[in-house]
């Protein structure tokens, strides 16, 4: 993985603990175009896929890693810090996914241009879309 610090020299990405980084507190890329994966920072998923690297191996898109830990549901009131979070439009295809970063808050790349952020589960994304929670 390279990422661009600020000033904009490039550098290889810290080896990862074994625990991952979900829990960790950093400021996260931006900038992405997650279909060709060709840029720097992440897109929903790939930040996703970067936060349980190399404990767990999570697939790219949005969509793998629902199937990949759709067998372990997680109820909205047993969410945990590090928690998936899903968003599918009328329970059609999988366009987002989060983390959960407790007390109602979700970690995610909003969208391609933006920084990662921390928002309110109600404020990230639509109520209406929001699909459920696995835990990888």
């Amino acid at each position: 993985m390279r990422w661009r610090r600020r000033g904009g020299r490039r550098g290889p990405g810290r080896q990862p603990g074994r625990s991952g980084r979900a829990g960790s507190r950093r400021p996260w890329g931006r900038d992405v175009d997650g279909k060709n994966g060709a840029s720097e920072g992440f897109d929903c998923s790939s930040l996703v896929q970067y936060a349980y690297w190399p404990s767990t191996r999570l697939p790219r898109t949005a969509a793998a890693q629902y199937a990949a830990t759709s067998h372990r549901p997680i109820a909205r009131d047993q969410l945990r810090p590090g928690d998936l979070l899903f968003w599918s439009r009328r329970g059609g295809d999988i366009y987002h996914v989060g983390l959960y970063a407790g007390d109602g808050q979700v970690l995610h790349a909003p969208r391609t241009g933006r920084n990662v952020e921390v928002q309110s589960l109600t404020e990230a994304m639509p109520a209406r879309d929001f699909l459920g929670a696995t835990r990888a």
